[in-house]
């Protein structure tokens, strides 16, 4: 019998706690980082660490010419787009509602699914749509958000959140034919080559005297929620399989909340937990298991709830 425990659903957890404390580390280093300058940092660092690890895993990094406008695409938005509205909206709102926004991304890709035809929506999947939204909207306006100056940061976040859910549609073609650390390598050299060029004048303004803390931040957010976290999310995805991993992601916003309120020193009030717990009953209905008659229909459940693995933390 299959333990109820293992070593990968330990590494899962490891990476669920890096992932959430990523939030709080990103949001304390704009302290001596402007946001885009230290994505760009961060992603250059991250790229790396991916390089080398395919070279010691002695996996290929080339896709077929037709597949690679594909994982340039992937790139572009997994990395790119995504870094550049998550980092922005960031330094706008606070690290509680960046998570919680993040991490309804899982009932946007339903919705892409659905309007590629992919896969139809069922009843569960479209109330589950339904209550994130309202979830997002009560979140956006807890505590007086307009007034407070986070509905900037809350629509870049949002937009952060559209830019993961195309992810999913978008690579599921690659995974059935690649490894999935080839493809990841792929795309984060074109997805990172993009975010630099915005980058660029946030890193001319830049001033790289900053304290061994921040660099230390920084480092934490490229090889932590960076290279080691995804190693470890996708051998526990190899150990365990997809649907459980999947259950252990509703660990990093309850993670990640817990750690802004307790470090950020930022305000929880019951319109935050109003809309937490209508925004994650919303994910868990729309990553709701299909029944097994409906297994043969679209897309695996499977291979969708793999490629959603790919988001990670901030």
């Amino acid at each position: 019998m299959r333990k109820a425990v293992g070593l990968g659903d330990l590494f899962v957890i490891l990476v669920a706690v890096i992932w959430a404390s990523s939030f709080t580390v990103i949001k304390s280093a704009y302290n001596e980082f402007l946001p885009l300058a230290f994505a760009s940092v961060r992603f250059i660092a991250a790229t790396g660490g991916m390089l080398l690890l395919l070279a010691l895993l002695r996996r290929p990094l080339r896709v077929a010419r037709g597949d690679l406008l594909r994982a340039a695409v992937v790139g572009a938005f997994h990395v790119g787009f995504y870094q550049i509205f998550f980092s922005t909206g960031l330094r706008h709102t606070t690290a509680t509602n960046s998570i919680l926004i993040i991490n309804a991304s899982p009932v946007l890709t339903a919705v892409m699914v659905w309007l590629t035809r992919a896969e139809p929506i069922s009843w569960r999947q479209g109330a589950g749509i339904a209550l994130a939204m309202l979830g997002t909207l009560t979140l956006t306006q807890a505590g007086g958000a307009v007034a407070g100056g986070h509905l900037k940061g809350d629509a870049l976040t949002f937009l952060a959140a559209v830019s993961y859910a195309v992810t999913p549609v978008l690579v599921l073609p690659l995974l059935r034919r690649y490894a999935t650390i080839t493809v990841m390598a792929i795309g984060m050299l074109f997805g990172t080559v993009l975010l630099t060029v915005v980058a660029l004048p946030e890193l001319l303004r830049q001033s790289w005297a900053v304290s061994p803390g921040a660099w230390a931040q920084l480092a934490y957010a490229a090889f932590g929620a960076g290279t080691l976290g995804y190693l470890l999310w996708y051998e526990g995805i190899s150990r365990i399989g997809p649907t459980r991993v999947a259950a252990y992601s509703y660990l990093i916003p309850v993670i990640g909340v817990a750690l802004a309120v307790a470090v950020l020193s930022e305000a929880f009030t019951l319109a935050h937990a109003l809309g937490a717990v209508v925004i994650l009953a919303g994910v868990t209905l729309a990553r709701w298991p299909a029944r097994a008659r409906e297994e043969g229909k679209g897309f695996p459940t499977r291979r969708i709830e793999s490629a959603e693995a790919l988001k990670g933390g901030g």
